[in-house]
């Protein structure tokens, strides 16, 4: 599907990001003559499995507000809204400050528990745990994820995990010598069109606006689609597209 191309490229772009901001966790658990190249596999299949488990809490809560609450509109406009806030906040045009869980004992008795240890498999358990430390380029997956099936939410954080993971065996360090100029620039100003048109998308289907360019192609991006409830009354929310036929 679209969207979990489009969750690669998240994550492979935005591995740049990922050396910057993972770096020092790597730094802390490499052992001279020890750190072998799977420790870092493993480290970034942690996190993956970590995105992968947020994936699934955001595409949760986007079932349910689009199948419980019949809200799929609402859905897509407070999607594009977080896209908007977060490429602003890239950007540095807006203040962006995300929760944390770093601030509890708990997670940090947790973390330096890890560190401790000489074990070959502990960075799975590790990267498991940093995953949760939010950044921008995380959340924007989040916002995407949310207007996805659980299937689809789940997988394509995983993918866009996996695509993180060059930075975290060395590739990352090749996308920075090919000098590519601001690629996080570029790709905050494409969630930034992406969330407007997500937006817009929404409000289009309130009947308060004409259809965005491209409707297909976002429609095939937000595959919002879940099957009508029989014993609910219509909802003049629901896109004709997404309601099964009937002969």
């Amino acid at each position: 599907m679209l969207s979990l191309y489009l969750f690669l490229i998240l994550g492979f772009i935005g591995s740049g990001h990922c050396i910057g901001m993972c770096g020092p966790f790597v730094m802390g658990y490499s052992i001279p003559a020890k750190n072998n190249w799977y420790s870092h596999v493993l480290y970034g299949l942690g996190r993956s499995t970590t995105y992968a488990f947020l994936g699934l809490v955001a595409g949760s809560f986007g079932q349910f507000v689009q199948g419980l609450l019949g809200w799929r509109s609402m859905l897509l406009i407070l999607a594009g809204a977080v896209m908007i806030y977060l490429a602003l906040g890239q950007l540095k045009i807006l203040p962006r400050k995300l929760p944390s869980i770093e601030q509890y004992k708990w997670y940090q008795k947790s973390v330096g528990r890890l560190y401790a240890v000489n074990a070959w498999y502990r960075t799975y358990p590790l990267g498991l745990l940093l995953g949760f430390i939010p950044c921008g380029l995380i959340a924007m997956a989040l916002s995407l994820a949310i207007t996805q099936p659980l299937a689809i939410a789940t997988l394509g954080m995983f993918i866009f995990g996996l695509g993180t993971m060059p930075a975290m065996v060395g590739f990352g360090i090749l996308i920075q010598k090919l000098k590519i100029p601001k690629l996080e620039r570029y790709l905050a100003m494409a969630m930034l069109l992406l969330g407007t048109l997500t937006v817009w998308m929404g409000i289009h289907r309130l009947g308060w606006l004409p259809a965005p360019p491209h409707k297909s192609l976002l429609m095939q991006l937000h595959r919002v689609t879940l099957p009508e409830n029989p014993h609910k009354h219509p909802n003049p929310d629901a896109h004709p597209s997404s309601s099964p036929s009937h002969t």
